[in-house]
């Protein structure tokens, strides 16, 4: 038996309604900035049609035929006092819209990685991360992503970081912060596979051990998991996330600021970190 095209599918679960009324509904907002627009105006309080023209780049003309557009679809309702307002109905379309813009904006901005992204791991939503920044996108230096954190890192007043790709520049960074009095207060938990590059290289080994010297605390912690994807948080409030690539040894950054970014990052890093075991335990006496 052939299988139903999406839209039969769709049909039945409408309850027998119009599957193509539904999709021209979406078409009819998508194919229109002002409509998005308006929608998002009236997104949580009543509106007047002065307010409207006054924040809407439309006609007069344009701005009626919007509204009544929305009206004869049940989206917006018009007030006694000349104010329009969304329906329950219309904010929920505006809602699922707005969700729809956001999941295809983390797509558009980071179409080489999102298939990378450790979405499962992630306990955030992934749309929060549509006004984020590919770090070093447009930049021919490999190593320019990596130039940025390490700046971050030199001007930051704390740093957290959970590390299952170690990027040599903050740590160099941090060092050379370190000999100026300057250093932030920091903390490194490094997963299994860096664990094993800081104990058996040796310059790397010598560089967090003198580090360790210096700061007379732990500052490099190990762990037993892995990480997916590499976490620096600075100063509370802006997220690194590190992303390796599958086809070579390079990787991607993208830098956050969402709150819910952010506090994803605290939590996680609180996690790990508590599981975590200083690194110089690690070391075998020779």
């Amino acid at each position: 038996m052939p299988a139903a095209n999406s839209t039969d599918g769709l049909q039945n679960r409408a309850g027998g309604g119009s599957a193509r009324d539904a999709l021209e509904s979406v078409a009819f907002l998508a194919r229109s900035e002002h409509r998005v627009h308006a929608l998002e105006l009236l997104d949580g309080e009543p509106r007047t049609r002065t307010e409207l023209t006054e924040q809407m780049d439309v006609t007069r003309v344009t701005l009626s035929r919007i509204l009544g557009d929305f009206e004869d679809r049940g989206w917006i309702t018009r007030g006694s006092k000349r104010t329009y307002a969304l329906t329950s109905f219309g904010a929920l379309v505006y809602s699922d819209f707005k969700r729809l813009l956001g999941t295809v904006s983390v797509g558009r901005a980071y179409p080489d990685i999102v298939e990378r992204l450790p979405t499962d791991w992630f306990d955030f939503d992934l749309r929060c991360l549509a006004d984020g920044e590919l770090v070093g996108g447009e930049s021919a230096d490999p190593l320019s992503a990596a130039r940025v954190v390490a700046n971050a890192v030199q001007n930051a007043s704390t740093c957290t970081s959970l590390l299952g790709t170690f990027i040599a520049f903050p740590m160099y960074t941090f060092e050379e912060a370190l000999r100026a009095g300057t250093e932030p207060e920091t903390t490194v938990v490094f997963d299994p596979g860096v664990t094993e590059q800081m104990l058996t290289d040796a310059d790397l080994r010598n560089r967090w051990q003198t580090i360790e010297t210096a700061t007379d605390d732990a500052v490099y912690y190990s762990l037993d998991e892995r990480v997916p994807c590499s976490i620096d948080l600075i100063d509370g409030n802006t997220v690194f996330l590190t992303v390796d690539r599958d086809a070579d040894r390079g990787f991607d950054i993208i830098r956050s600021t969402h709150p819910d970014v952010v506090e994803w990052a605290q939590e996680t890093f609180e996690t790990y970190h508590s599981r975590a075991t200083p690194l110089a335990q690690r070391v075998e006496p020779e």
